[in-house]
Order: C-alpha cells, then sequence, then structure tokens
C-alpha cells in the first residue's frame, strides 16, 4: 500500500471521527448552550447594574434547561434555573421573564416613587426602548412593587406590548420582569381618519352587539395589532382606543374598549370589561 493511500485513509478516518464528535456533542449538550450562554449574559448584566444581591459571586451561579415549550413544530420559549432565579427565554434566545426565587417578609424601606425610578433605570440598562408606564400595583401582602410600562415608538405607545417590572419592596432589587414586547413589528403613525370618525365607528360596532352606547371622551392613539380579521400579519398599526359604555341583551351594564385604525377605520380590537372580545368577520 503506498504512502499516499495510507495518509487518504487516515484523514478519512479523521473526518468522519470529527463529524461523530460533533453530532455526539450537540446531542449530548443539546441546543440548550444557547440558553444557559444568554441567560449568564442575562444575569451578569443584572449584576453590573445592582438590580440584584451581587453578595453571591457569579461563578458560584449554576444554571440549567429545565423545560422547553413547543407550539406543534415550532419552539416558543424555553426555562432556565439557577440556586436563586428563574429565566424564560423566546425562540430567538432573548430574555422575556426572570424571576427571583425565594419570597421574604414584607418589610417596606423603599417607597413607591424611588422603586419607580429605580425600575425605569433597571429598564434603560436590559431593554433600551423607549417606555410608558401603565399601572402599579402595591398590594400589602406581597414583598415588591409591580410597574407595569408599554413599549413607545413615535410618541405612542402599544398598548397591548407590556414590561412588567417587580421591585422589592426592602432591597429595591429588580425581584421579576417580562417582556412581550421585543419581536413586536410596527408601521409608521398614518392618520387619515378624525377622532369623530373612530368615535361613530365604535359606537356602531358596540351597538351591533348591544343596546345603545355612550362614548367616552378620554379616547387615546394607540398602536394595536388586528385580531379580528383571522389572517392578519400581526404587526402594529396606529389606532384610536375608544372606550363605550352601555347596557347589554340582558340589561347589564357593559364597557368596551375598542380599537379603531386611524388610517382606514377598520376595527383591530375589541376588550369587552377588560378582555379581548372574538368578533365574528364575514
Amino acid at each position: 500500500m503506498s504512502v499516499k493511500n495510507i495518509d487518504f485513509k487516515v484523514t478519512t478516518l479523521l473526518i468522519v471521527l470529527l463529524v461523530v464528535s460533533g453530532i455526539s456533542a450537540y446531542k449530548f449538550l443539546g441546543p440548550g448552550v444557547d440558553d444557559v450562554r444568554k441567560s449568564k449574559e442575562f444575569i451578569e448584566k443584572l449584576y453590573s447594574i445592582n438590580a440584584v444581591n451581587t453578595d453571591i459571586d457569579l461563578s458560584d451561579i449554576k444554571y440549567e434547561k429545565v423545560k422547553s415549550a413547543n407550539n406543534k413544530t415550532e419552539l416558543t420559549y424555553s426555562t432556565v434555573v439557577t440556586q436563586y432565579y428563574g429565566i424564560d427565554l423566546d425562540k430567538e434566545n432573548d430574555v422575556i421573564g426572570f424571576a427571583k426565587k425565594d419570597s421574604q417578609p414584607n418589610i417596606t424601606r423603599v417607597g413607591i416613587e424611588e422603586a419607580q425610578a429605580m425600575a425605569e433605570k433597571y429598564l434603560q440598562n436590559i431593554y433600551g426602548g423607549d417606555i410608558t408606564l401603565k399601572s402599579v400595583k402595591n398590594e400589602e401582602d406581597l414583598p415588591y412593587y409591580s410597574f407595569v410600562f408599554t413599549k413607545e415608538k413615535y410618541g405612542y405607545s402599544f398598548y397591548f406590548d407590556e414590561i412588567k417590572v417587580n421591585i422589592n419592596k426592602e432591597s429595591g432589587y429588580m425581584d421579576g420582569y417580562s417582556n412581550m414586547a421585543i419581536r413586536t413589528t410596527e408601521k409608521e403613525p398614518l392618520i387619515n381618519i378624525n377622532e369623530d370618525e373612530a368615535k361613530q365607528k365604535a359606537l356602531e360596532t358596540f351597538e351591533s352587539y348591544n343596546g345603545d352606547g355612550i362614548v367616552s371622551d378620554n379616547i387615546q392613539l394607540v398602536y394595536c395589532a388586528n385580531k379580528i380579521e383571522k389572517a392578519s400579519d400581526n404587526v402594529q398599526e396606529l389606532c384610536y382606543m375608544i372606550t363605550v359604555e352601555g347596557n347589554d341583551s340582558d340589561g347589564k351594564k357593559i364597557s368596551w374598549k375598542i380599537f379603531v385604525n386611524a388610517d382606514n377605520g377598520t376595527v383591530f380590537n375589541i376588550l369587552k370589561n377588560g378582555f379581548e372580545k372574538e368578533v365574528k368577520t364575514n
């Protein structure tokens, strides 16, 4: 056998071994390697901005992927846990949720205004986009304040894209975080119908399902995706958010928020007493 043939066979064998080793390593480590790496980077970011207690050495934190959720054939999110925290990531391995594991006694040393300032500071570092404060919850039996923000762009808020931050009442650290606004897309704002036209459309929509309605004067322009048309591409567009109050077919008092597209007057969404209402369309 010639030296060239021996060299060729040895080279071929090495290539095969490398391929097999790569496949074996992937099966052993799994696709969760990226999940863990992104989770570590997120915790390191929280340490760098003092959003969590830094007494625990970063090198002592152990990461483990424990859960993946799939929508038929597509991965929707995964969960990585440590001894102290849980981290949720979307299919692109962006962090969409964070929670501290242990609960603490309810001791208040941080005021609500100071806590809000801390929440906004943390979000500047881990999110970075423009936000608008939507609501604040201060429940006495919980050890943290809950701040709900919405994504903002072009000066308008994204009504359904909530970013939630829980701030510990004793330490001021971040006890929880969730962000579903990372992957949303939107069109540039277009306003081709006026407020009166939008109010009329909202009132007609309400009264087509219920009795007479009264339109509230509190009207806002917000971003919203089309949840009425089933074939919608889920791209958000600027809408008038209009509240209509009245009675349903049984005479019960009800309140709907109706989202009317500011460009063409199409109804994009309806919240019935705070919940999305499914409306059949032709």
